[in-house]
């Protein structure tokens, strides 16, 4: 064989080679593939259990009082006798303003109110002669009846400056500013050798024990519930460990324009001062006695703009999207109000990686009733 010869027959092996592995691409890329396993989930019933009606509200921390010290007379403020941010008791002495004005106004009130004393003594004393000598017709009728009204002038005088006397001696008292209630006080809004009068403002005091928080409940939950007497509520300051309890000391009696809720406000005890006015909390309201409710953990709960919902596995293992409405929370698990039946399967997790309608491999679990209260 020459070597052309053997040229052409090495093309030729070489294109039938290269004709032959298209063919076997287009082979393998026929064969159907393999789908991909079914996500395994972990799935639960909801427990069925009696719980309280509790509901959720934001609450506010108010004084049962609170006073702003005002002056009650005018002058230059003397002294300032408390400590900035300290408890007070009532009756404490606060402040007090230059006294020295009034008690001269004392002095001046009292002998006005001598001077009348003896002017209403000299009345009284010629009247009664002027009366003796008219039934011995030894005056005229017209005599006595002028000394009568003398000694009737005389003593609404004397009156007038009694009353001057202890309203001298009040305005004296006032210049000694007393705390009116037990509490705690705030800044001193004055220094010492400010001139100060009625429309001052020397500090602010509130009250700690008890307590008010306030809240507003929706209108439908005192449509046919159980009176407001036997609701039991629980606040948490923003960052506290615990909750107080307290007792229902006020609704209002018309619900809030515009709003649809009631204002309510309860009393809690604050021996220790905890519950400062002005700060915010999470109010739990309980309303009548505890009744069946589903219950699902909280991480089953997803959101969807605003829709809370859960995925449920139904006929042949197929995930089903079902919108819920949820309540209260009882440590980890939350109250489903409607929405969820008790045989459903819940999926507890992996919302992310799941989706209505996939097919998924469920792994029973049971509800976790160790994580609710």
């Amino acid at each position: 064989m020459t070597r052309s010869t053997l040229v052409r027959a090495a093309a030729l092996v070489a294109l039938g080679l290269a004709a032959t592995v298209p063919l076997a691409r287009r082979a393998r890329s026929a064969e159907p593939a393999a789908p991909p396993p079914a996500p395994r989930v972990r799935v639960a019933t909801p427990i069925v259990a009696a719980v309280e009606d509790v509901h959720e509200y934001p609450g506010h921390v108010e004084a049962v009082e609170r006073v702003v010290l005002q002056p009650k007379v005018g002058g230059y403020l003397e002294a300032v006798l408390f400590e900035e941010g300290a408890r007070v008791a009532r009756g404490q002495l606060l402040a007090r303003i230059d006294a020295r004005p009034y008690r001269v106004a004392v002095a001046e009130a009292e002998a006005h109110l001598q001077r009348a004393r003896a002017e209403a003594e000299a009345a009284r004393s010629e009247a009664e002669r002027a009366q003796r000598l008219l039934t011995r017709q030894a005056t005229s009728q017209e005599d006595a009846e002028r000394r009568a009204a003398n000694r009737t002038i005389a003593e609404s005088q004397l009156a007038a400056a009694e009353a001057a006397v202890a309203r001298a001696r009040l305005d004296l008292g006032f210049t000694e500013l007393r705390a009116p209630i037990a509490g705690r006080i705030g800044r001193a809004l004055l220094t010492p050798g400010n001139l100060v009068d009625t429309d001052s403002e020397l500090a602010v005091l509130v009250s700690l024990d008890p307590v008010y928080v306030r809240f507003d409940v929706e209108e439908s939950r005192l449509a046919g519930g159980a009176a407001p007497a036997s609701w039991q509520v629980r606040f948490a300051a923003g960052g506290a460990a615990g909750e107080a309890r307290g007792r229902i000391a006020f609704v209002d009696n018309e619900v809030g324009h515009g709003t649809g809720t009631v204002r309510v406000r309860a009393t809690f005890a604050n021996p220790r001062g905890a519950l400062m006015p002005g700060m915010f909390g999470g109010v739990r309201l309980a309303l009548g006695a505890p009744a069946p409710a589903l219950l699902v953990d909280e991480r089953a709960i997803g959101t969807d703009q605003g829709q809370r919902y859960v995925l449920t596995v139904g006929a042949h293992n197929q995930l089903a999207y079902r919108p819920v409405r949820t309540g209260a929370r009882h440590g980890a698990l939350r109250v489903i109000e409607q929405g969820l039946a008790a045989e459903d399967r819940v999926v507890l997790d992996g919302l992310a990686r799941v989706r209505p309608g996939l097919v998924v491999e469920p792994a029973e679990v049971a509800m976790d009733p160790a994580k609710g209260e």
